[in-house]
């Protein structure tokens, strides 16, 4: 997280939100260890076919790229629809963009005081099968949040915050660091 303040003649008249500066930095081990196996293997294939195969080496690297694609297909979509930056006043989640001003105050309190996803998870194995059933009853009339930034879920490896902003929709947004956004969100908004 990165915070700054403002200086020069400008930053008088900016509101504080504005300086609030937050970039949530998403884990790379598992590309650049996939990448690297691929590219060690294939350099390897390559030092025993080329010159003689060329056309073999050429199919194998073909594939390694297929290879890298398929297994670092779900982090690439992390970085295109769950990238999370405040800046200027505007939390931008992957391709969307929304006032920060926008967000309640009071859902920003609840969401810092929402269970993480394991907590909820034991929390829901504890229950009777009875209050399972009232809970699904409740949550069945209630409006779903609306995932920020696209997608279809909540990526695996990533928590939630659910928040509203001032025309009551819920919003739901994916994070790897809950606690960050949360005190970088409270930050621009409240002062």
């Amino acid at each position: 997280m990165e915070g700054a303040k403002g200086s020069g003649a400008g930053a008088a008249a900016s509101s504080y939100g504005r300086d609030v500066v937050y970039r949530e930095k998403l884990p790379r081990r598992w590309t650049v260890a996939t990448v690297t196996v691929l590219a060690v293997w294939v350099a390897y294939q390559g030092s025993i076919l080329l010159p003689e195969d060329s056309t073999v080496w050429f199919v194998l690297l073909g594939g390694a790229a297929f290879l890298a694609l398929v297994f670092n297909a779900v982090p690439l979509s992390k970085r295109v629809y769950h990238r999370i930056r405040i800046r200027d006043g505007q939390l931008t989640v992957g391709r969307e963009t929304i006032p920060v001003d926008s967000l309640t105050v009071a859902s920003l309190r609840e969401a810092a005081r929402q269970p993480t996803d394991a907590e909820f998870a034991a929390a829901l194995a504890s229950r009777s099968r009875e209050e399972l059933a009232e809970m699904r009853r409740r949550s069945g009339a209630a409006v779903p949040p609306r995932m920020v930034g696209g997608g279809w879920s909540v990526p695996l490896g990533m928590d939630q915050i659910v928040v509203e902003n001032a025309q009551g929709e819920p919003l739901l947004i994916a994070t790897h660091d809950r606690a960050a956004l949360l005190d970088a969100l409270t930050r621009a908004r409240t002062v």
